[in-house]
């Protein structure tokens, strides 16, 4: 939502110096028509990313990092949107029920983690294991899996594969649902504080 604010707000001074620059190269300075236009163009464009560029700085400055610590969770944030697409990918190739509502579970934490990451970036720092170990680790294993149960041979090496990374799964479930607490803690120590406010309160009434 504060992206598109931002993008409105550019547009709505850029558009307007880019009208002004033309209508007065064109009109009051008799440019002929398409150097005015170009012109306008330039007069709306350098506004719109100059604005840009405080706008990102403003933002960058209010999760209390710096330029080059905001690029990096970045791009650690645009690789885990991937590994979560490839996740999701594998959903309707799980025949088993329990396995499905594992890797449901994987997904669910997955996109909750990256959803308050993304939204707070220095939380990335509370959730490094999840970036560069859980996430890697939940799409390896379920590639793993799905590969196995599209075997049209199932002996018994094939299935005790199949239950070796099923158990897998489910403790790497717990793993991801310990790093989303993790992510979570300053929320909770919060609620927690603003409880036990809330109930000192109403014991001193």
């Amino acid at each position: 939502m504060k992206q598109i604010l931002n993008f409105l707000t550019r547009l709505g001074i850029s558009l307007p110096i880019s009208s002004i620059t033309w209508i007065t190269a064109f009109f009051l300075m008799n440019v002929s028509f398409w150097p005015s236009l170009a012109a306008g163009i330039v007069g709306g464009v350098i506004p719109f990313y100059t604005i840009k560029w405080f706008q990102k700085r403003s933002l960058i400055k209010s999760y209390g990092l710096t330029k080059r610590e905001y690029d990096y969770i970045q791009s650690n944030l645009k690789e885990a949107q991937k590994k979560i697409s490839r996740l999701q990918g594998k959903q309707f190739q799980i025949r088993s029920i329990s396995a499905m509502r594992q890797l449901n579970d994987m997904i669910k934490f997955s996109r909750r983690i990256f959803t308050i990451v993304k939204k707070d970036p220095k939380r990335f720092y509370t959730s490094e294991r999840f970036f560069f170990y859980h996430l890697d680790s939940a799409v390896e294993l379920t590639e793993k899996y799905t590969m196995l149960v599209t075997q049209p041979v199932k002996n018994k090496e094939v299935l005790v594969s199949l239950e070796d990374t099923r158990q897998t799964l489910h403790e790497l479930n717990r793993s991801l649902e310990e790093d989303l607490m993790k992510v979570l803690s300053n929320d909770l120590d919060t609620l927690r504080i603003e409880l036990d406010m809330a109930k000192n309160t109403i014991e001193h009434k």
